[in-house]
């Protein structure tokens, strides 16, 4: 397989389509040719640890993780986005990003009349589902949004001795209640599980009227992410 300068890491289909791919699948994607590695990995610590794993042995040189997160700063809305400055496993340990990669894609950005939001990012097990569970990982972390990938990425690059980065858009913001039915009705991969689904509206119907909602939140952080690969598809990397 050819090399990739920079292997990306996306938990959902979903978010592979903002970089550009058009029928992304789980597992390694190659369609944006040489300059970038894409591995559609599924939700979780552990799928995006192997994801980052499987681009480092690709011959990626540098990892970045990419998509979505939870606000968990009040200040943020669905559709910013957060380029850490630091990265934080439950509230444990601190990974190392790039801080030259990040202020190129910041000024990059800039040029642009994009704006990415500093701060850290909390790597999580678990999404969280409301604003009481976000004030307090907020309170305690100091973390400005929440995501369940990034550091298992981040420690996979600080071993191996590749540069680091993380790219978040916000969709659900730190006030969001996230429908319970939405989440257990979607796979690893955001595919729709719709029996599952179903089964969750009809037992809290009340759900139904989040969805919309839920809906523009996402599309607005889709947007953003698109925004940022049409202005900067390589990301401001240098090899």
């Amino acid at each position: 397989m050819t090399a990739s300068p920079v292997g990306v890491v996306v938990a959902l289909l979903s978010e592979a389509k903002a970089l550009g791919l058009r029928s992304p699948k789980p597992g390694l994607n190659t369609e944006r040719g040489p300059e970038l590695l894409i591995h559609v990995s599924g939700i979780g610590e552990a799928a995006a640890r192997a994801a980052a794993e499987a681009l480092a042995d690709a011959g990626c040189a540098a990892l970045l993780s990419f998509g979505t997160a939870g606000g968990l700063d009040p200040a943020l809305a669905p559709g910013d986005v957060v380029c850490p400055s630091r990265v934080l496993f439950m509230d444990t340990h601190t990974v190392d990003i790039d801080l030259a990669w990040r202020a190129r894609l910041a000024a990059r950005c800039a040029e642009a009349e994009l704006e990415l939001v500093d701060g850290a990012l909390l790597t999580t097990r678990q999404t969280l589902l409301n604003a009481g569970i976000k004030f307090l990982a907020h309170t305690q972390s100091k973390a400005v949004a929440v995501d369940q990938e990034s550091s298992a990425v981040g420690d996979v690059a600080n071993a191996r001795g590749l540069p680091f980065l993380a790219l978040r858009a916000i969709v659900d913001d730190a006030e969001a209640t996230l429908p319970l039915a939405v989440i257990d009705g979607v796979d690893a991969y955001g595919r729709p599980k719709a029996a599952v689904m179903l089964s969750g509206l009809i037992k809290a119907p009340w759900q139904i009227g989040k969805l919309p909602g839920l809906a523009r939140s996402f599309g607005a952080a889709s947007g953003s992410l698109k925004a940022i690969c049409r202005a900067v598809p390589d990301f401001a990397f240098q090899a």
